[in-house]
């Protein structure tokens, strides 16, 4: 995927998209496991109510590549507090 050059060209929100993705489990009332892959299909299982009842949210997380080929999360906290502001809001569970 290219990466776009920001500093001649804006780029429009929703318009550049990520090669990788984040999963975490939902489990007893926390979210668990964070795995951070390649981007791909995933299941859902039939009865999840957001299916049913468009009950969900997105939060972007941004992640840059340093020079050196580190990985920069910008601002993952405040990230972080948007998600359970807008999962509070649609009443989902928060961390």
């Amino acid at each position: 995927m290219p990466i776009p050059d920001l500093l001649t060209k804006p780029v429009a929100f929703g318009t550049v998209h990520t090669d990788h993705i984040l999963e975490c489990d939902f489990i007893n009332n926390a979210w668990q496991n964070p795995k951070i892959s390649e981007y791909h299909n995933f299941q859902i299982n039939p009865l999840n109510a957001t299916l049913h009842y468009s009950i969900n949210l997105f939060e972007g997380m941004k992640a840059f590549k340093t020079d050196d080929n580190q990985i920069n999360l910008f601002r993952p906290d405040m990230n972080m507090k948007r998600m359970n502001i807008s999962a509070k809001r649609v009443t989902l569970p928060v961390s």
